[in-house]
């Protein structure tokens, strides 16, 4: 497992469509795709909303209910790439499984640590596109 950490969100000037461009620590390069919406959020992290994201709202919630979130695993299941949530209640781990967007979004919102399996890297690997459409343009 690789700990990865954010390098920048692109968005697509044409679709709007985005990613989470993410990068380990020997130079391993991971791109989650995000659609419209969360690709403006997260890339606008720092400026105040007119309505809190979902992704605050859960981890508000979670702390609320004495859940701390730990970390995000991105791994591969069934060739799609996913994300693996731990959190602590009471003392006791627990894992649960969610989109790949959703688990960058929780990272960084909530601050967590990023890890990537090796099959998730082998897979983003493979993935790459080949050209891309240009520095405006995410495909």
């Amino acid at each position: 497992m690789k700990r990865l950490e954010l390098v920048r969100i692109r968005v697509c000037n044409r679709c709007g469509k985005g990613g989470a461009e993410l990068k380990g620590e020997d130079g391993e390069r991971l791109v989650v795709p995000l659609d419209a919406v969360r690709a403006r959020q997260l890339a606008d992290a720092g400026r105040a909303e007119d309505v809190r994201s979902f992704t605050d709202l859960v981890l508000a919630e979670l702390a609320a209910a004495g859940v701390a979130a730990r970390e995000v695993v991105l791994d591969v299941d069934e060739g799609r790439l996913r994300a693996l949530l731990s959190f602590v209640r009471a003392a006791e781990t627990d894992v649960v499984g969610c989109t790949a967007e959703e688990g960058v979004a929780l990272a960084l919102r909530g601050g967590l640590r990023l890890y990537a399996t090796d099959e998730a890297l082998a897979h983003a690997a493979a993935d790459r596109p080949k050209t891309a459409g240009g520095p405006e343009t995410v495909h």
